[in-house]
């Protein structure tokens, strides 16, 4: 006889994640602040912020912050989620988007933005960014 499982479930995981290019942060600091309240309205535990700035900011591929974020999400313990302010706030571009947001999903999250789109959801997801992948190989 099998025993019940006892354990609460884990909370999701957010990380929050920006980038920006000028030296002011005001609008970088409401950005995050929504991330923030979004994640608290949705109960997720806040894991940390990330936040890309300078010329990392403006290139896809020099995305140092990113690259950690993904790195610390696939140690987390329980669901994991990137959240953002928009899907700009990952990249303009929508072949780069989804380039990152797959290294997300291997690294075993999804992306969330604070209007509660999902790249889980049709047109967003994981098939668009494997598509596109298997296209450049």
């Amino acid at each position: 006889m099998e025993k019940p499982d006892t354990h609460p479930p884990r909370p999701t995981l957010a990380f929050i994640y920006d980038r920006h290019a000028t030296l002011t942060t005001a609008a970088l600091d409401e950005r995050i602040a929504r991330c923030r309240r979004y994640a608290a309205e949705q109960g997720w535990v806040v894991a940390g912020e990330w936040v890309d700035r300078g010329d990392q900011a403006l290139c896809a591929w020099q995305r140092a912050q990113w690259q950690m974020l993904t790195y610390t999400m696939r140690q987390a313990a329980g669901p994991a989620v990137c959240l953002v302010d928009t899907w700009d706030r990952i990249s303009w571009d929508r072949a780069d988007r989804a380039i990152l947001r797959l290294a997300v999903h291997r690294a075993g999250g999804h992306c969330v933005t604070t209007a509660g789109e999902s790249d889980l959801e049709p047109g967003h997801g994981r098939i668009a960014a494997a598509r596109l992948r298997r296209g450049r190989s």
